[in-house]
Parts: structure tokens; C-alpha cells; sequence
């Protein structure tokens, strides 16, 4: 169990920084800068960003009104939540290039 679980780790962290990739590519590119770019790069922040303090009041109302979490445990649901975002956007790029 713990070998599936660390090859997980290592699954969702490589899959973050290919996200990041995407990210980088597409922002700092010439695909990024133009008008086409721009649009499909607003469409994707309106869809991810609004989620980042929804996400943390969920984490808030699941911390003090189910089960207390440690600090420990918050850090980790922080990270997941801001990593799964970032991989959201990066997916909501790919999806909308194809698109648009």
C-alpha cells in the first residue's frame, strides 16, 4: 500500500508540473499574446479562480464542523486544492485551444 501511494504522489506531482508546462508555454508564447490567447486565457481564470475560495471554505466547514484538522493535515488540503486548480487551468487551455 505504501508503493501505491508514493507512485501516486509522484503520478500527481509530475502531472502538476506538466500542467505548469502547459501553463508557462501558453502564457509566455506568442499563442498566448494574441487576441485568440488572451480570450481563452480569460475564459480559463473565470472558470478556476472563482473555485479557490470555494475550495478553502469547503476546507474551513469540513475543519470546524466535521473534523478538526491539524496543521499538517490543512497544509497538505491548501496544497491539493492550489495544485488541482493550476492542473484545471492548464486543462481548461488545452480544452480551449481546441475549441477556439
Amino acid at each position: 500500500m505504501d508503493i501505491f501511494l508514493a507512485v501516486t504522489r509522484i503520478a500527481y506531482v509530475l502531472l502538476f508540473f506538466y500542467a505548469m508546462f502547459i501553463q508557462f508555454k501558453f502564457e509566455w508564447g506568442e499563442e498566448g499574446k494574441d487576441e485568440r490567447g488572451k480570450n481563452i486565457a480569460s475564459k480559463s481564470y473565470s472558470i478556476v479562480f472563482p473555485l479557490i475560495p470555494l475550495g478553502w471554505l469547503f476546507i474551513e466547514l469540513y475543519s470546524s464542523n466535521i473534523s478538526a484538522l491539524d496543521y499538517e493535515t490543512y497544509k497538505l488540503a491548501i496544497w491539493f486544492l492550489v495544485t488541482g486548480l493550476m492542473i484545471l487551468h492548464a486543462l481548461n487551455i488545452t480544452v480551449l485551444k481546441r475549441r477556439y
